[in-house]
């Protein structure tokens, strides 16, 4: 199945919208933006009470940084003219030599007020070899400064030295538990380490080692929180699943268990989480993930069922009320998702999402005024472009062209995300007015101005794909992957489209084959799968793949390829079967429709 679009109203978008809902914070876990696992939330103050806090730089994330309050001590003339000399080379700027004289007066006089203003300067320099240096001379002057130690850990790992690395954490806690931070809190700070230019291997082999010589739930958290962020996610289940065995009904464990889940969508950790579920109700964070683990599984009608059971249990989660809603949207239950979006409309923190998507449930009731006027009310954050394109394509629909294009014109994009958004929602409207050239024209332009943008070169193959234009087609599109070769949707793409045109089968298979091991268990993916099968006359195989891509989502093109393959086994029976079964709820498709009268099957 040739998958290019990318609307956002559809179920391809529920997931990343329902990642986007706030999660009420438990047990100190939270949403981790970059690996979208959960993980830690802000650790609390690491340092006794008579520490002034404040951010460090380039230290680990999430740990506060405590500015030491030194004690005044003598300074010699020699001393004095330094300092100054110093502090009035950090007010010009050059603060990396301002770093250096501090640390010549620390080895001069060893001077523990000294050392920490030393490293205080080194890390503002953004020189690795300064900070290396004052941060070793303040833990030797200064050991209660924890940030220190930390510091230390960070350079080892990012040296790939692994040895010294363990020796500077194992400092780092033996300091921590003496000023009576907890061990939770240690390891769920390590947690952290996870940085783009920390090598995965060695920091891997570092949490390993730290699991096994202070071994606890807070270390085997650790742990797979880095495996999880070093994208060794089967390896990463396989941990959590001995850990939950070995420290059973732990929080943390069973909420990044379910975050886990979600990520790998293949089914793994769903009988364990409804277990755990269905004997810790109370846990919010795990109710609301199985839900969004049903979700990436495509088993709507269960994510459903077991929103409503959440919510009932947690009838104030406002986050479990808009993923109930989005699942009733795509499950063209317009009524009931404008029953729960309607409320939410009036929260702020749910107001500009909750009114784009009651908009859609109002439309879909065919009370199209209504959802301008909704619609309209959008005016903030990422949801205001999303609603007014609604409101241009009904105003084309509507024949209001010229109001259409006016909207579309007058929007003032704020970064480039948004202007990208905006040239295909001028490029829809263009096509949806059977203007292509113009399309084209306006797409010709972009990808001049910006070549290496795979999208551009997506959009516009797509329009030749509509255009009958076959050639133009795979040459775009080759070029879209060459910029993009793990984007399962545009792999698919043409992959079906050479299945289809019976061309080159085995770089057909094989691409598709690649989009179904990026995004498993896309319905379209599987038909493209069952399609190529039939192609290459497996139509035993076809006949599997296919009935599994409908067992996925019921789509009228699925349908329309799986009569194909049984007819073409001989069997018109069970496709006659499978017709008057199906075919009703596709009865306003009509490539579908003059497909079966050509078969002579009647639904």
């Amino acid at each position: 199945m040739c998958q290019l679009s990318k609307n956002k109203a559809g179920f391809a978008r529920i997931m990343a919208k329902t990642e986007a809902i706030k999660l009420p914070i438990q047990f100190g876990v939270l949403i981790l933006s970059v690996s979208g696992l959960i993980g830690c939330a802000s650790i609390g103050d690491i340092t006794s009470t008579q520490v002034q806090q404040k951010p460090a730089p380039n230290v680990l994330a999430d740990v506060q940084s405590p500015q030491v309050q030194v004690k005044k001590q003598s300074l010699s003339a020699d001393q004095v003219y330094r300092v100054l000399a110093a502090e009035s080379l950090a007010t010009k700027g050059q603060i990396g030599a301002a770093a250096n004289v501090y640390l010549d007066l620390v080895e001069r006089y060893g001077d523990s007020g000294l050392a920490q203003r030393a490293y205080e300067l080194a890390s503002q320099s953004g020189s690795s070899s300064l900070l290396a240096l004052a941060s070793k001379l303040n833990t030797d002057r200064n050991p209660d400064f924890i940030e220190s130690w930390q510091v230390q850990v960070v350079l080892q790992l990012r040296a790939k030295n692994v040895p010294a690395a363990i020796s500077a954490w194992t400092s780092f806690y033996q300091h921590s538990r003496e000023k009576g931070v907890s061990e939770k809190e240690i390891f769920l700070s390590t947690a952290t380490l996870a940085q783009d230019d920390m090598d995965a291997p060695t920091l891997l082999s570092f949490s390993e080692q730290l699991a096994a010589t202070y071994p606890s739930v807070y270390a085997e958290f650790s742990h797979i929180m880095l495996l999880a962020a070093a994208d060794s996610m089967s390896v990463a289940f396989d941990r959590i699943e001995l850990a939950n065995a070995r420290y059973p009904n732990q929080p943390e464990l069973a909420q990044l268990t379910a975050s886990l889940a979600v990520k790998l969508a293949n089914g793994r950790g769903v009988a364990w989480l409804v277990r755990y579920w269905q004997t810790h109700p109370e846990d919010l964070v795990v109710g609301e993930q199985l839900g969004r683990v049903y979700v990436a599984l495509a088993q709507l009608p269960a994510a459903q069922a077991h929103f409503k059971a959440v919510l009932l249990q947690h009838p104030q989660a406002a986050s479990v009320q808009m993923s109930l809603a989005l699942v009733c949207l795509e499950l063209k239950q317009a009524e009931e998702a404008e029953r729960l979006l309607t409320p939410l409309a009036l929260d702020r923190r749910y107001a500009d999402m909750a009114r784009y998507y009651l908009g859609q449930s109002l439309y879909l009731q065919n009370k199209t005024a209504d959802a301008l006027t909704v619609w309209t009310q959008v005016q903030q954050g990422e949801y205001r472009l999303d609603a007014l394109i609604w409101r241009a394509q009904v105003l084309s629909k509507q024949n209001k062209l010229a109001q259409a294009q006016a909207l579309l014109s007058e929007f003032k994009a704020v970064d480039e995300s948004e202007s990208g958004r905006l040239l295909r929602a001028r490029v829809q409207l263009y096509v949806m007015m059977r203007q292509p050239k113009d399309a084209l024209k306006l797409l010709d332009n972009a990808i001049f101005s910006e070549p290496d943008d795979g999208e551009l070169w997506q959009e516009r193959a797509n329009i030749k794909f509509e255009q009958g234009d076959g050639v133009g087609f795979e040459q775009d599109m080759r070029q879209a992957i060459a910029l993009s070769p793990n984007d399962a949707d545009m792999l698919n793409a043409l992959g079906y489209y050479l299945a289809d045109n019976k061309k080159k089968l085995i770089e057909a298979r094989q691409l598709i084959e690649k989009a179904d091991s990026l995004a498993p268990n896309k319905h379209y993916i599987n038909d493209s799968l069952g399609w190529v099968a039939y192609r290459e006359g497996k139509l035993p195989e076809a006949e599997a793949l296919l009935a599994k891509a409908y067992a996925l989502k019921a789509d009228a093109e699925v349908l329309r390829h799986w009569i194909t393959v049984l007819l073409a086994q001989g069997n018109k029976a069970r496709a006659q079967e499978l017709t008057a079964r199906e075919a009703k709820q596709f009865a306003d498709d009509a490539v579908l429709v003059k497909f079966l009268r050509q078969m002579s099957l009647t639904p």
